[in-house]
C-alpha cells in the first residue's frame, strides 16, 4: 500500500512533490532539468512523481545524527 495525495493517487504533480520534499517548485524543476532529482514520469505529457520515488530520493540524502 502506498501513501496517497488528496486525490487518492500516489502520483504527485511537480508542485505537490515540491511541497512533499519541502523545497521550492523551481528547485525540483532545476533538479529534473539537471538530471539530479527524483525519478519522474510523464502521464500524457504531465510530469508526475510517485511518492515511493520521492522517498527513495530523500533516503539518498539522509545523514546520521553526528556521532
Amino acid at each position: 500500500m502506498h501513501p496517497e495525495n488528496d486525490n487518492g493517487t500516489p502520483f504527485l504533480t511537480t508542485r505537490e512533490a515540491a511541497d512533499y520534499l519541502r523545497v521550492s517548485e523551481r528547485t525540483i524543476q532545476n533538479w529534473r532539468y539537471a538530471g539530479t532529482g527524483p525519478d519522474y514520469r510523464k502521464h500524457v505529457g504531465v510530469v508526475v512523481y510517485h511518492i515511493d520515488d520521492l522517498n527513495a530520493f530523500s533516503e539518498r540524502w539522509m545523514r546520521s545524527g553526528g556521532k
